[in-house]
């Protein structure tokens, strides 16, 4: 067979093109190999780039895949090198439709593309919420990712174990500390340290708090912290007053409501997350409470609502993308076999309190 060189490849298109044949021939790497007169292999080489070429002959592989506009296929790349060069983000508790609606999960998206676009990988998002091991692992790790970033998953979940005990590499964000997989969050003791801190500052002593879902990992350090802050004040927790609630703010009005009916109500609510804050301040605006004048509000996040609501809400600022920035350089060192001693340890960011206009001094003194 004699060597089709790349004019004679290119006649040969313009000749199907003009007799109206259908092009549903692709080329492939051995019509590229052909066309430059070199060996598959060394097509490949370039492909992957895992060889040093001498330039000229790197250069005609690559003139040649452009004319005959020839692309890798991912798949079968795959399939020889055992790498994708994608990774996989599996929302956790959070439903596919709401993920990218949600300002937590889309704020640590963005982190999550910018990073691996940056290192030359794509990102698979997985839609399917986790049920079990039996029901949902074979699609987490059918091939078609090199590693999973797993984000907020619930502590009755058995999704971390079932990943860990494979080998693909595998991170978490907000997550229980695994001894094999590395996590990534916000300081959430210390956020909600700062947050009664605040509030103690200017004069409060009867503070209440809304939190998120108690099966996720953020609860039980934000009670924490808020237990121990009012202790160092010398204020008595009240653990009827520390709240477990649903994030997106579904129970919180009616939970708000009922505080604020009591004969002694807080003074001031923390919440959760941002949306839960938005639904207290419209519970004391139906009870005829004024924020911040009578019920001083904090949130928590930082989502692009808190400058929406008025009074603008003083909030926790979580770095987002840079959690899932960091998340992501986790995960791809350890797609790539890098590994140091200290990559299993809780990666913790610090929270920023933003003081806006939901929270003022104490509107009266009280024993």
């Amino acid at each position: 067979m004699g060597i089709i060189t790349l004019q004679s490849f290119n006649r040969l298109n313009d000749w199907s093109r003009e007799m109206n044949f259908p092009s549903d021939t692709k080329p492939t790497i051995k019509d590229v190999a052909r066309a430059c007169g070199v060996s598959v292999a060394t097509v490949s080489y370039v492909i992957n780039g895992t060889r040093v070429l001498k330039p000229d002959t790197r250069e005609r592989v690559l003139k040649a895949m452009e004319e005959m506009n020839y692309h890798p296929n991912a798949v079968a790349r795959g399939l020889s090198s055992k790498k994708v060069h994608t990774l996989g983000v599996h929302c956790g508790v959070i439903h596919s439709h709401e993920f990218f609606a949600n300002p937590y999960a889309s704020g640590i998206l963005q982190g999550v593309l910018k990073r691996a676009a940056q290192e030359g990988f794509d990102v698979t998002l997985f839609s399917r919420r986790w049920e079990n091991a039996v029901i949902s692992l074979p699609s987490l790790s059918d091939g078609r990712t090199d590693g999973i970033l797993v984000i907020a998953p619930s502590l009755d979940s058995d999704i971390l174990l079932s990943l860990s005990s494979g080998p693909m590499p595998l991170v978490a964000i907000s997550a229980t500390p695994h001894a094999r997989i590395p996590t990534v969050d916000v300081d959430n003791y210390q956020g909600m340290r700062i947050v009664i801190r605040h509030l103690v500052e200017l004069g409060h002593r009867h503070i209440a708090a809304i939190l998120g879902d108690d099966d996720l990992a953020s609860f039980e350090p934000r009670r924490q912290g808020i237990h121990d802050a009012l202790a160092e004040a010398a204020i008595e927790p009240r653990p009827d007053w520390i709240m477990t609630s649903r994030f997106s703010g579904e129970w919180a009005f009616e939970q708000t409501s009922a505080l604020l009916r009591a004969s002694e109500p807080p003074t001031a609510i923390c919440a959760g997350n941002d949306t839960i804050a938005l639904a207290i301040i419209d519970a004391a605006r139906c009870a005829g409470v004024s924020v911040p004048q009578q019920l001083s509000v904090v949130g928590f996040d930082d989502s692009p609502s808190a400058t929406l609501v008025s009074p603008n809400l003083t909030t926790v600022r979580q770095p987002l993308r840079e959690i899932g920035n960091c998340a992501t350089g986790l995960l791809i060192d350890r797609m790539r076999g890098h590994r140091v001693a200290d990559d299993e340890r809780p990666h913790l960011l610090s929270p920023e309190l933003i003081v806006r206009g939901s929270t003022s001094a104490v509107p009266y003194a009280r024993p």
